[in-house]
């Protein structure tokens, strides 16, 4: 009976340790998925840093259900088909049993970046100028316009060139800077001599422009168009 006991549980000792060795490890489905959204945030941070940075959030869409059982420690990868951020893209994720390749399948990943960005807070009609009182710094996602943001507000007046929604981020390509001269505005036309001799008459701008611009003037008094080179605001200068 003794012998008996003694068979049985050497028996069961070799059983064990034979079931030991066939999964030795197991990683569980949450941490699979925690080690690959570790690796793509790793990256992401990598590929933006030149673009401003920001906050990410990795979001999986078709990540495997399973644990992942290995004799020895399971090395992960994940590798993506370009080196540039995508917000959206497909990644294949690599198993190995240590050096051992086990498998590997694609995943689809949408990577969130949140920053600090320019938004309208009111509607924003074209042509209309870029305030305090319809815009604001905020944080919003802006994984699909990297490097098309605004991070600080403008220093200089800035007019939408596009209706832009409540709530839209207000992108470089949606404003340009207000003109220091608008079309059809009333300005001083500087007419300047070799000799440094200034005569201003009042005139008509025909065209927009910024300091150092050419533009076309109408003068009030003379009834006659120049060419005329923005000096100021609301003031252009024709040389004589």
């Amino acid at each position: 009976m003794k012998n008996k006991t003694i068979k049985s549980l050497i028996s069961l000792f070799i059983l064990a340790l034979s079931v030991s060795s066939v999964s030795a490890y197991t990683l569980s489905r949450a941490d699979f998925e925690t080690e690959v959204k570790k690796q793509i945030t790793i990256q992401a941070q990598k590929q933006i840093e030149k673009l401003g940075g920001g906050e990410i959030e990795v979001r999986i869409l078709n990540m495997p259900q399973t644990n992942i059982q290995t004799k020895n420690q399971p090395i992960i990868k994940v590798d993506s088909n370009t080196n540039g951020f995508l917000s959206r893209d497909l990644k294949r994720v690599s198993i190995y049993d240590g050096t051992t390749f086990i498998k590997s399948f694609p995943i689809s990943v949408n990577t969130l970046v949140y920053r600090d960005v320019l938004c309208a807070t009111n509607p924003i009609a074209r042509e209309q100028n870029i305030t305090i009182s319809n815009s604001s710094i905020k944080k919003s996602e802006i994984g699909q316009y990297l490097g098309q943001t605004i991070e600080t507000f403008p220093q200089k007046p800035l007019v939408a060139t596009r209706n832009i929604q409540k709530d839209g981020i207000i992108l470089k390509t949606y404003v340009k800077s207000k003109p220091d001269v608008l079309k059809d505005s009333t300005i001083n036309i500087v007419f300047k001599s070799k000799d440094n001799l200034k005569i201003t008459v009042d005139g008509k701008a025909l065209k927009e422009g910024s300091i150092g611009d050419n533009i076309l003037v109408k003068s009030l008094k003379y009834n006659k168009v120049y060419n005329a080179t923005v000096s100021n605001k609301n003031e252009a200068t024709v040389r004589i």
